[in-house]
């Protein structure tokens, strides 16, 4: 029999091992938890500055400083001051004339768009000398909005107001038979029935809601930006073409007494002076480095009865962003009225060269104008000069 060990009998348990996982767990749950307590506790004396972003303790100096700035801040709320919001129209004074000068005489004779293609134009052509014309204002863009021409405008594109006439083809065909014509292309502006069918944002609106539309056709919203990138691009394309000039028609808002409703937010209250002396700035600007001239027709209704305001052509802007001012008019006599109401608005060039009658005959002493030929002056179509093969058509 085994005998017993000396001493007593003791217990001895299994040494546990030490949960290195779980302390750093627990570290960083405390760590979080101490991130979280201080970012929300020291939200109040975060500052943000120009220099980026600090706290500001209490006691510190930077907080006594702070407080210096908020005590003369105090002060100065405590002033009583008188204050008060006036909306006045914008004032064009202070813009610098740059259009009128560089220009040369020319007597146009104007095609109509139904007329400009190839087979068409010829007719104007053999009136020309009639006249001693040296140019041809070819109408591009009618108040319908289509276009006589395949334009490459993105616009244009989207919402199909593209023509047929190969413009280039018909340009080249008449400076091959006349060296030294001068032509111009005219478009209408805020007026399009086509654009303000196929994209209603784009059209001027009543404050109903419905698309303004008068005598002369569907208006546009010359605020909208689609409209006067459309401008623009197409105004681009045609000196790309080759045309001496552009000429701007409707370039105004429909004088009535209904209250348009614009489809845009401004935070000015809107005008119809306003609108269009900004469409102006905005296509003017956007054609400076072309070295093109410019032009524009007035409205000639509203110069003659004092409702400039209401077409929206401020003569002192348009005499300084245009190069040429255009009237249509009836006799010589009421030329000579409408050149003394704009004529103290043409800074730079000369005036002869600057203001554009538009007649059905050149008024004595003019220089330059633009002819509306009657019918009954044009030879009929079918023994017109076709400048496309130069036989007859």
């Amino acid at each position: 029999m085994a005998g017993r060990r000396n001493g007593p009998e003791v217990y001895r348990g299994r040494r546990k091992k030490l949960n290195v996982l779980g302390i750093v767990v627990g570290a960083l749950a405390v760590l979080l938890l101490l991130i979280v307590v201080l970012f929300f506790g020291l939200q109040k004396y975060i500052v943000f500055g120009h220099d980026g972003i600090s706290v500001v303790l209490p006691g510190s100096q930077a907080a006594d400083s702070q407080e210096d700035g908020a005590a003369v801040g105090m002060e100065a709320e405590l002033e009583q001051v008188s204050a008060a919001i006036s909306i006045t129209e914008p004032d064009y004074s202070d813009v610098s004339a740059r259009a009128g000068e560089g220009l040369s005489d020319f007597i146009g004779i104007y095609v109509p768009a139904e007329d400009v293609s190839l087979s068409g134009v010829g007719r104007y052509v053999d009136v020309m000398s009639n006249y001693n014309a040296n140019a041809l204002v070819l109408e591009v863009k009618p108040v319908s909005g289509q276009l006589v021409w395949s334009s490459s405008s993105e616009i244009a594109a989207a919402y199909s107001t593209n023509g047929t006439v190969d413009l280039a083809a018909l340009v080249a065909a008449l400076r091959q038979q006349n060296s030294g014509i001068y032509l111009v292309a005219q478009i209408s502006c805020c007026l399009d029935a086509m654009l303000a069918s196929r994209s209603p944002t784009t059209a001027l609106c009543l404050n109903t809601g419905a698309a303004y539309v008068d005598s002369e056709g569907a208006w546009l919203d010359p605020y909208n930006e689609t409209v006067s990138q459309y401008i623009i691009e197409l105004c681009e394309d045609l000196i790309s073409i080759g045309f001496d000039e552009l000429l701007l028609k409707s370039l105004c808002m429909p004088i009535t007494d209904q209250a348009i409703g614009y489809q845009v937010e401004l935070s000015s209250t809107p005008s119809p002076e306003a609108a269009i002396c900004g469409l102006a700035m905005t296509i003017t600007n956007a054609l400076e480095g072309y070295d093109v001239p410019v032009s524009a027709i007035l409205d000639t209704t509203s110069l003659r009865s004092g409702l400039a305001a209401q077409s929206g052509q401020n003569l002192e802007l348009f005499g300084k962003v245009f190069d040429r001012l255009c009237s249509a008019t009836d006799s010589a006599w009421r030329s000579n009225v409408d050149l003394s109401l704009i004529d103290e608005y043409l800074e730079l060039g000369d005036t002869a060269q600057r203001y554009v009658p538009i007649m059905e005959y050149v008024p004595e002493g003019y220089s330059t104008s633009i002819v509306r030929v009657p019918e009954s002056v044009l030879p009929a179509a079918d023994t017109a000069t076709d400048q496309g093969t130069g036989t007859q058509a």
